[in-house]
């Protein structure tokens, strides 16, 4: 949604078309139910869905969607095909541009006539090939060529692609050589494109979670969000303290090693704040340490909004996925004022650069492992940013105004497109 609100931003037309539980899609501002359904064939027969559509909510872009949500992938990439293919047949579905996001819409873009095709791996990542079951239902779907390799969703969308875009360089190499892409066209390109971030609620100039609100040109709102998260958590915070937000506590995104290396921080000027929501074993060790250290580190309620304050509070976030293949993380942080503290690794890699306190200069400190010295070392560094009163503000605005943004992302696609018209 973000992406098809900045194309309409620029003054092209987008439209989205989607599954959606059909309880959900009525409470949709904006949607209306149309009295006309799709009827899309599956093994088990027809099957009549209600249809939705109407502007998106905060944005103009056109929202198509289908009442019907899959059981498994298979299922889901078979009822949007079948929607697609019906919508199409009816006139009521027309594309220059067609865009696959994620695996789900791989196999609807072999049915939606466009000049360009791309397909787009949100996550960096690929899942597994499909179940007996599921490939079953993905045929039935069928596509508008000659059959392919239906196994793999992914490799379906690379089949009637034109080029296949990833949200950072590094995970553009790792799918190059993914067998899953084995069998694409030699001349189907990689495209890396950093994906904005500023999609809503997500903009500290309008968020109505936060306490006060702010911007890159006024950032009195930014203090008053740290003012009342160290009153509502009891936090021991002085003039030079760090506020250091956590992502998540993920146990595939480092969050174990995260709460195991806290230690090493005992001895420095900061505050540790931990988002709510988790993996639970990850979050209940994180409130028994809360109670061993307070003031010194809380956990946060639970919620998207209060993950939202965190970052608004925090004076730096720290994140610990060493795989992070879209820098998402990272670049939300940025959007609300927040320093990275990310691993110099994937797209981190690809999006920052470590700050240079000579020269001023960078959008991120970078760091090498979750060992006690390297974390101890990363955090100094921010203490010490945030210890230069001079300083820090300029980095802070900085940071907001340099946060990736959609409509950057937007005409890249666009040229991208062009690139096949």
């Amino acid at each position: 949604m973000g992406l098809a609100r900045a194309l309409v931003a620029s003054g092209s037309p987008a439209t989205v078309l989607c599954l959606a539980a059909p309880d959900v899609a009525a409470h949709v501002p904006g949607l209306a139910r149309r009295l006309r359904t799709v009827n899309v064939n599956m093994l088990d027969g027809a099957r009549e869905l209600a249809l939705f559509d109407g502007k998106a909510p905060l944005s103009q872009a056109q929202l198509i969607a289908v009442g019907a949500e899959g059981r498994n992938r298979g299922e889901s990439a078979a009822l949007l095909a079948g929607a697609a293919r019906a919508l199409v047949n009816d006139g009521l579905l027309r594309a220059d541009v067609a865009v696959a996001w994620g695996e789900t819409a791989a196999l609807s873009l072999s049915l939606v006539p466009a000049v360009a095709r791309l397909f787009v791996v949100p996550s960096g990542r690929v899942g597994g090939e499909l179940s007996a079951a599921e490939i079953a239902l993905v045929e039935s779907a069928g596509t508008a060529t000659a059959p392919v390799d239906t196994r793999s969703l992914a490799a379906l969308g690379a089949a009637f692609a034109n080029a296949i875009v990833t949200p950072s360089a590094s995970a553009a190499r790792l799918l190059e050589n993914d067998p899953t892409f084995a069998e694409r066209a030699s001349d189907e390109p990689f495209v890396a494109v950093r994906f904005g971030c500023d999609d809503p609620p997500n903009d500290p100039a309008t968020d109505p979670a936060l306490p006060a609100n702010f911007s890159p040109k006024g950032l009195a709102g930014k203090l008053e969000c740290r003012r009342a998260v160290t009153r509502r958590y009891s936090l021991a915070l002085g003039a030079r303290t760090l506020l250091l937000g956590c992502a998540q506590l993920r146990r595939d995104k480092g969050g174990q090693e995260l709460l195991a290396a806290l230690d090493a921080l005992s001895e420095l000027d900061v505050v540790v704040l931990f988002p709510g929501d988790g993996d639970a074993d990850l979050v209940e060790r994180a409130r028994r340490l809360a109670v061993q250290s307070p003031g010194r580190l809380a956990l946060l309620d639970r919620g998207d909004g209060q993950e939202r304050i965190l970052r608004a509070a925090a004076d730096a976030i720290l994140c610990a996925d060493m795989d992070d293949r879209t820098g998402r993380a990272a670049g939300l942080a940025q959007r609300y004022g927040a320093l990275p503290i990310v691993f110099d690794t994937s797209a981190a890699r690809d999006h920052l650069v470590d700050y240079d306190l000579a020269s001023a200069t960078g959008s991120a400190i970078l760091f090498g492992s979750l060992e006690g010295h390297e974390l101890a070392g990363a955090v100094r560094r921010a203490l010490a940013l945030r210890s230069s009163a001079d300083g820090f503000t300029p980095l802070v605005q900085r940071l907001m105004e340099t946060a990736p943004r959609w409509s950057q992302t937007a005409a890249a696609v666009e040229e991208i497109a062009a690139a096949f018209v």
